[in-house]
């Protein structure tokens, strides 16, 4: 089961699944990318912005959408202020047939997030807390508004809030990513602040979890670009909910108050029409207000609404959506923590590499403190060649089967290659004439001195590979057995470093390709060392 850290990396990993592994389905003369019953589980589903490039994710319709569901609306009049393709989705241009809020907020008569919160109040170990949201006397016919997602459950484990929903039908981009997450990370927030839980994990299991062919190319340029990375990696702030149960419909209502104000009057300065008292609830008013604004303010009075906000995620969402639109906005951003946060996604492919270089001398340079001469301590075949050769079966289990180690990523396996790699072609050179494989007057024995790794290292060229992670193994694991068996057939040095020369190549090629793909297991390496394992 795919398991991810939050919504952003859900969206990217799981477009990426899609359109390598998804079945071809047509349904109504749509192209699709299918999985079948997919289930995706977000580890922190509060970290529930969205930071994707290509992905021009709407932060405001998100959080519109969200409070029009937990005040069990279905109105199109109100939701289309926000979501302008609404009335695309219903029968009669006036309501949503299917929509979720008056069938999780009155179900015949029923509350039903009261009544879990009361369910689970009373018995923290049950296993009953379900919201049903398909209606089998009223969703089957014909309709454009047929509820997708079909069941929440809800329950407590070590005071932990755990949420699963059940769909029968999910588009990761517009309904897992664009609605679905975000909404009920919001409920899972709320229940869990009135039942004094944690905020557990969050499971979406999908009949058919797909992705339509109008989004193929995005979703690819996603992909490709998707840097790995989120404010909240940089010290940004969560605005909380902190509202009892029974403050929470009176704020409610209050909030939609508010927003009606801020309709009236949009041109007011941000906190001009007072605030509900709830910080979550009060970011949700900070985003319509900049959404219904921005145009009458203009770009300088709109960067100077959103520096007075806090570093906090929705504003760390603002500036991502109206950057889009205001380039300057993000030259210069006052909160820190924001700022640095911007800084480091936009690190250019140049950048990294740079970046991605001084890592693995500094991760070199570490190991070498700690181990010394350890790794060819006892000599070509019983020390240096078995180092390289765990490294070599790694990354051909991981190959084959797609199980890594706990605390080792693919990227830190390839790394630690290149690096044994790169260390026995300086041992081989020792007994070669000097300059054969760096400068005539470097420092000896070659292998003892971190300069010499770090002039092997600056040689490297990292430009984007064009093969397939499983062809660049292949060729990692028949270059490694050449280099054994001369070396166990004691071959002349020259022949042996030209064979290790070859298997360099390849480690540079398998790290070009992870350099320059997905960003997620880059950044953990750039920001954390990588693996210190020997």
């Amino acid at each position: 089961m795919p398991s991810y850290r939050n919504i952003s990396f859900a969206s990217v990993c799981s477009v990426q699944e899609l359109l390598l592994n998804g079945a071809d389905v047509i349904v109504k003369e749509r192209q699709t990318k299918e999985l079948i019953a997919r289930n995706t589980r977000l580890e922190r589903p509060l970290e529930r912005y969205l930071y994707v490039p290509k992905r021009h994710n709407d932060i405001v319709a998100q959080f519109a959408e969200s409070m029009w569901v937990l005040a069990g609306r279905n109105d199109i009049a109100w939701l289309k202020k926000y979501l302008p393709r609404a009335p695309l989705f219903s029968d009669d241009g006036e309501t949503w047939r299917g929509a979720y809020g008056p069938r999780v907020r009155c179900w015949r008569g029923i509350d039903q997030i009261d009544a879990v919160r009361r369910l689970l109040l009373a018995d923290r170990t049950s296993r009953q807390g379900v919201m049903i949201l398909f209606d089998p006397a009223l969703d089957y016919a014909q309709s454009k508004d047929i509820p997708c997602n079909n069941w929440l459950g809800w329950i407590i484990r070590e005071d932990r809030l755990h949420m699963s929903a059940g769909l029968r039908s999910n588009d990761v981009w517009w309904g897992f990513s664009g609605a679905n997450a975000f909404e009920w990370s919001i409920l899972h927030e709320m229940l869990a602040y009135w039942l004094n839980a944690e905020v557990g994990q969050a499971d979406y299991l999908a009949m058919s979890f797909h992705l339509y062919s109008d989004h193929f190319e995005r979703g690819r340029q996603m992909v490709a670009g998707f840097h790995g990375l989120s404010p909240y990696d940089f010290g940004v702030d969560r605005a909380a909910f902190a509202t009892s149960w029974d403050s929470f419909q009176p704020k409610l209502d209050c909030w939609f108050a508010i927003e009606a104000e801020i309709s009236a009057r949009p041109d007011a300065s941000l906190g001009s029409f007072g605030q509900v008292g709830d910080p979550l609830l009060d970011s949700g008013l900070t985003l319509v207000h900049v959404a219904q604004a921005h145009t009458l303010w203009g770009e300088e009075r709109l960067a100077r609404e959103l520096g007075k906000l806090p570093a906090c995620d929705y504003a760390a969402a603002l500036y991502e959506q109206y950057g889009r639109m205001y380039p300057s906005l993000l030259r210069t951003v006052p909160q820190r923590p924001i700022a640095d946060f911007l800084a480091a996604r936009s690190h250019s492919s140049a950048d990294m590499v740079g970046d991605f270089k001084a890592a693995v001398k500094r991760l070199h340079a570490e190991k070498d403190r700690a181990y010394g001469g350890a790794w060819k301590k006892r000599g070509e075949l019983v020390s240096i060649q078995p180092n390289i050769a765990r490294k070599v079966d790694r990354l051909d289990t991981l190959s084959a089967t797609g199980a890594g180690l706990t605390g080792e990523t693919g990227l830190d396996t390839a790394v630690d290659l290149l690096v044994y790699v790169e260390k026995y072609r300086l041992f081989l050179s020792e007994s070669l004439p000097a300059g054969a494989l760096v400068p005539a007057d470097a420092p000896v024995p070659l292998s003892s001195h971190e300069e010499n790794f770090n002039t092997l290292i600056d040689r490297l060229e990292l430009k984007p590979a064009s093969r397939l992670v499983v062809e660049i193994i292949k060729d990692v694991n028949s270059a490694f057995e050449s280099c054994w068996r001369r070396a166990e057939e004691h071959a002349p040095l020259e022949e042996r470093l030209e064979l290790a020369t070859t298997l360099s190549g390849y480690a540079a090629e398998l790290l070009a390709l992870l350099v320059h793909g997905n960003k997620q297991p880059l950044n953990a390496f750039l920001q954390f060392g990588g693996s210190h394992e020997s």
